[in-house]
């Protein structure tokens, strides 16, 4: 019975290992094209924060750091209940990674903040303006924020990310809508 225990302990750790390894790539190498590829297919690009990637690497090592207290405790009961508490909150930190993205389509606006499992959708004509903030940096000028302001008070802002991809085309539906457009440059 002594050589099955051990080898599962080194089972478990071999894996707590390996998902520790995995934890820098999977977030993005894994977590944001499941996105892309669930999120509807009017999307035109679909975008996730920094947030999204460090809450995805941080559930996998929570995961194996499950794997790593089932193994090295002693007391079975104490192990396993630890271990299954802290896969909870990895799991947990996962779900919050996956539901954290933006996307543009035709018609809208949709956007799922970090650490939310709801989203919101705003249509062009929903928003109020446009504010690019450019930040000049010898001699040149640079995109260093935008931030997206909707007719019910809300307000989005975005300092890095594929937004800055997509802010042009959203501009010029926002404009084409109605919105204001503003350019903020640095003093």
């Amino acid at each position: 019975m002594v050589d099955f225990y051990d080898q599962k302990k080194i089972i478990l750790v071999t894996f707590g290992i390996i998902l520790l390894i995995s934890a820098l790539f999977v977030p993005a190498a894994v977590f944001y094209p499941a996105k892309v590829v669930t999120i509807t297919p009017e999307a035109e690009i679909v975008g996730t924060s920094f947030w999204s990637l460090v809450l995805g690497g941080a559930g996998i090592v929570l995961i194996a750091a499950s794997l790593f207290i089932a193994a090295l405790i002693e007391r079975p009961l104490k192990s396993w209940l630890l271990a299954g508490a802290v896969a909870v909150i990895g799991l947990v930190s996962i779900a919050f990674s996956l539901g954290d993205y933006y996307y543009m389509t035709r018609d809208s606006f949709t956007y799922n903040p970090p650490l939310s499992f709801n989203s919101s959708t705003y249509t062009w004509e929903e928003f109020e303006r446009v504010e690019e903030r450019l930040h000049k940096e010898g001699g040149t000028s640079s995109i260093e924020s935008v931030a997206y302001y909707f007719h019910d008070g809300d307000m989005i802002e975005f300092s890095s990310g594929r937004i800055f991809e997509m802010h042009s085309s959203l501009a010029r539906r926002v404009e084409a809508a109605g919105g204001e457009f503003t350019r903020i440059q640095p003093q």
